[in-house]
């Protein structure tokens, strides 16, 4: 079975067709399921109440038409940013609407956007050891707070293809022991192979790491168009069966359900 929990319509800045869209090319691929997780990022953070409210409810209400006709199953999902200072933000709006899953992702260390390509040259000036310690230090901040099923892509650090020349194994246990104590589950997000690592998120060594230490996974494209639905899930599967992993899982109203992979 393919599920494909990562996907970004139009309710997303930087994404792509309607839900119906969605639907139906999920049809067309065989998907089983999917999940919509648009965008709660820096820029709606910092919207007015009444314009984010106004938002999240068209796409509520979006969601409940492409439920209502589709032949695939469909699941209400957000990618939430990880911002410290806006945890408290976070938690109260999560409470308003009836997701079955909240992908929780860290993009940024500080005000540097990791995965933006205008500020690539951040990658080159700084130490890469400091940067994939902050970055992991913030992932493993956001799972102390208890407020997400999934972490988004869980190494995106290396997205331009940096990584640090010393061991980082522990690195990846710290973080693995994080996530399995929050309860949360990993993404095995197939969309690094299309960025200059050319590598899925997370990679070999450390989803071994994840299947460890017991941490649930799930799978998600990255799509931000309909037509990349599913894009490389199939090479996400193997890489997961070959870290050890049998199962993965959905969620419905925050809670998993596994299935064999």
């Amino acid at each position: 079975m393919i599920v494909d929990y990562h996907i970004h319509t139009r309710a997303s800045s930087d994404g792509k067709g309607t839900m119906d869209e969605y639907v139906r090319k999920a049809k067309e691929k065989e998907i089983a399921e999917i999940g919509f997780s648009d965008h709660i990022d820096k820029d709606r953070l910092n919207e007015s109440s009444d314009f984010f409210k106004e938002m999240m409810d068209q796409y509520i209400e979006d969601f409940a038409s492409a439920r209502e006709t589709s032949d695939v199953k469909v699941k209400l999902g957000c990618e939430v940013d990880y911002f410290p200072d806006r945890i408290d933000q976070v938690r109260e709006l999560l409470k308003n609407y009836p997701f079955d899953y909240v992908i929780g992702s860290v993009h940024y260390v500080g005000d540097w956007g990791v995965d933006d390509p205008r500020r690539i040259f951040e990658h080159s000036k700084r130490d890469p050891l400091k940067s994939f310690n902050e970055y992991f230090g913030l992932v493993r901040e956001m799972c102390a707070t208890g407020l997400f099923d999934i972490v988004g892509h869980p190494d995106l650090i290396k997205i331009f293809g940096l990584k640090p020349e010393s061991d980082i194994s522990q690195i990846y246990k710290e973080t693995a022991k994080a996530i399995a104590g929050s309860q949360m589950c990993a993404e095995v997000n197939a969309k690094g192979l299309e960025r200059p690592c050319r590598e899925i998120y997370p990679g070999l060594q450390f989803l071994k790491i994840l299947r460890d230490c017991s941490v649930p996974i799930t799978f998600g494209s990255d799509a931000h168009n309909p037509d990349d639905l599913g894009l490389n899930l199939i090479e996400a599967v193997k890489l997961a069966k070959k870290a050890g992993y049998t199962e993965a899982c959905t969620f419905t109203r925050r809670k998993k359900i596994f299935f064999q992979i």
